[in-house]
């Protein structure tokens, strides 16, 4: 996600975990306003572009249960710094306070996210395994515990917080409005935001279902400016979503390995000389 940017943290033999899909945002001028201006210290939001990103918030934040599909594009670098595109599909959905389902089928392999109110769930089905975590009681807390210990999140997850549009506007430094722009023969906002590291982009389709469309994020402090892009569609926000859905049916995993998460600590060399023995 975007408001808690860290490198992206592989699990055991999980390779390619769920892609961090951050997201942050703010306001609106022109362009060419917004050129004019990218020296000043102090953030710079445009107010339409906030507007209309508040309003897209506060219309996710309304519905207790909803589910979306997404189709993903992601770059990846090869040692010689060559960009390689992949893609992917998801599936999530969303039972507040306390409940996620998501699934991810992509040029990598599957991968598979539950979260129930107690306990995350991720399976990895092309190596045929699974680790389990027991994480806070609500969304917004379990979210930040998997970030702040294990450095993922899945995809998209700003739009499951249950404020996205504080959880997008946290380090915005500048945004600005677009212009009205199609994503797939739907009329949309097309917003821009500026963050330290990252741009990104944000389409919100135009009228009462003011539903997030496209997103794109340009990783702008790495070599060669990698790009995650995700087309949103089949929004269901009058959802009613089985219990079952949540809950990892264990029979899932008789063939696969539970294996246990590595920690970001876990990643990080310990440096500290040992101490003479006398």
């Amino acid at each position: 996600m975007l408001r808690k940017q860290k490198p992206l943290i592989v699990l055991t033999v999980i390779s390619a975990v769920f892609l961090l899909c951050l997201s942050v945002s703010r306001g609106i001028i022109s362009a060419e306003e917004a050129l004019s201006i990218e020296t000043e210290e102090k953030p710079v939001i445009g107010s339409r572009a906030d507007k209309l990103l508040k309003a897209m918030g506060n219309y996710l934040k309304s519905s207790e249960q909803f589910s979306f599909h997404a189709n993903i594009a992601f770059d990846d670098l090869t040692p010689s710094r060559q960009k390689i595109q992949y893609s992917s599909s998801i599936d999530i959905a969303v039972h507040r306070p306390n409940r996620v389902y998501a699934e991810k089928q992509s040029d990598l392999g599957g991968k598979r996210f539950w979260y129930d109110g107690k306990n995350m769930t991720l399976m990895d089905t092309k190596l045929s395994v699974y680790a389990t975590e027991q994480v806070p009681a609500d969304i917004d807390s379990a979210m930040d515990h998997l970030m702040e210990r294990y450095g993922f999140s899945p995809p998209l997850v700003d739009f499951v917080y249950s404020d996205p549009y504080r959880t997008l506007i946290e380090n915005v430094e500048l945004s600005f409005y677009v212009g009205l722009h199609d994503v797939e023969g739907v009329r949309c906002h097309h917003l821009a935001f500026v963050q330290k590291d990252i741009d990104w982009q944000i389409w919100i389709e135009d009228g009462k279902q003011m539903v997030p469309r496209k997103f794109v994020i340009t990783y702008k402090a790495m070599p060669e400016s990698p790009q995650f892009s995700a087309v949103l569609s089949e929004w269901d926000l009058d959802a009613h979503l089985p219990d079952a859905l949540f809950n990892i049916n264990l029979t899932f995993t008789e063939n696969f390995e539970k294996i246990e998460f590595i920690t970001v600590s876990d990643n990080v060399p310990n440096k500290a000389k040992p101490k003479d023995k006398k």
